[in-house]
Order: C-alpha cells, then structure tokens, then sequence
C-alpha cells in the first residue's frame, strides 16, 4: 500500500513538472495539474496540502534522486576528467531523457522567497557534485581551481538549456548528443 502511494506521488510530481515547466509556476495551478492526471483537483489536496508543497516535493525528490546519480558517476574509478566527461554524460540524459521537465523549474521565477531560497540551496547541492570534481580535474591537471569552477559552471550552464534546441527527431539519438556534448564541454577544461 505504501509503495503504490509513493508510485503515485512520483506519478503525480513527474505531471506537476510538465506543467509547471509548460506554464511557469505563477500560471499553474493544482486543477490543470490534476486535470492532466484525470483527476479532480480536491483528490491532490489528499496528498499535497498546497501548489507551493507539490512544487516543492516535485523538485526536492528529483533533485535527491539525480544527485545521486551523479554523486555515484563523480565517485566511480578512473581519472578525475573521464569521470567529469562522464557526469556531463549523466547530466545531459538527465535533461534530455531522465526528466526533461525539472531543468526548467531551476530557472524559473518564484515569487515566494522561502521556496525560492530552497529551489536555490538545491541547486547549490547539485552543483557542489560538479565543482568538487572540477577541482579533482585542476588538482589532476594542475590549472588553476578558479579556472576549472568557471568551465564547469558554464558547462552546466550550458547542460540547462539542452532541452531547448534538442530535437528528439533529429538525427542524434539523445545518448549520441550526449556523448558529444560532453566531450565538447570536457575540452573546457
């Protein structure tokens, strides 16, 4: 019973992303979110008392989950700059593959400070997996950490917006983009 209500929940914050990232966090409201769900809007208070705490479960349970994702990558064995070209990889899927509707709530604007600083300190949680291993990259390497932390920013920078110009019907399959993208990026470094 409490694995098919947490199914449910996820089901219900993977729906709540489309729309918030479709229609901005303001224009969004629980009824289209339940409407997409086939449900009534009333059935999501069951499980969410407000639009700020279903937006905010929908992006703290992604984030935890892609972090470590990526934490596992960024720990994995091989020297520092294979594994950065690999979280690229990883980060990349994430956009384009894994959940193509969280990216966009990490640059949208909130008008609550409160969800706002939160949206913000796991975003700095995510990043803290990029600029720990850029640092391996410069120790590695020898340039400077400064230097590394600006490409790997940009680099991620970058990674955000993928999901903008991608065309799944092109002719790369999202992993081949990837692939690419992330070489391209590790020469940053």
């Amino acid at each position: 019973m409490a694995r098919k209500r947490a199914e449910r929940q996820r089901l219900m914050e993977r729906v709540a992303a489309e729309v918030f990232a479709e229609r901005g966090y303001e224009r969004a409201s629980l009824e289209d979110i339940a409407a997409r769900l086939d449900m009534r809007g009333a059935s999501l208070y069951h499980y969410y008392p407000s639009k700020e705490d279903l937006f905010l479960a929908a992006v703290q349970n992604a984030t935890a989950e892609v972090v470590a994702r990526l934490r596992e990558v960024a720990s994995s064995g091989g020297p520092a700059v294979d594994r950065l070209r690999r979280l690229f990889v990883s980060q990349a899927l994430v956009e384009l593959r894994d959940y193509p509707s969280f990216a966009p709530l990490f640059l949208m604007h909130l008008p609550d400070p409160v969800l706002d600083a939160r949206v913000r300190e796991l975003s700095r949680e995510h990043a803290a997996v990029f600029r720990d291993l850029a640092a391996e990259v410069a120790a590695e390497t020898g340039r400077g950490s400064g230097d590394a932390r600006i490409a790997t920013y940009l680099a991620m920078g970058s990674l955000a917006y993928l999901r903008r110009w991608y065309d799944p019907s092109g002719n790369l399959t999202a992993e081949e983009l990837a692939d690419h993208v992330a070489a391209s990026l590790v020469r940053l470094l």
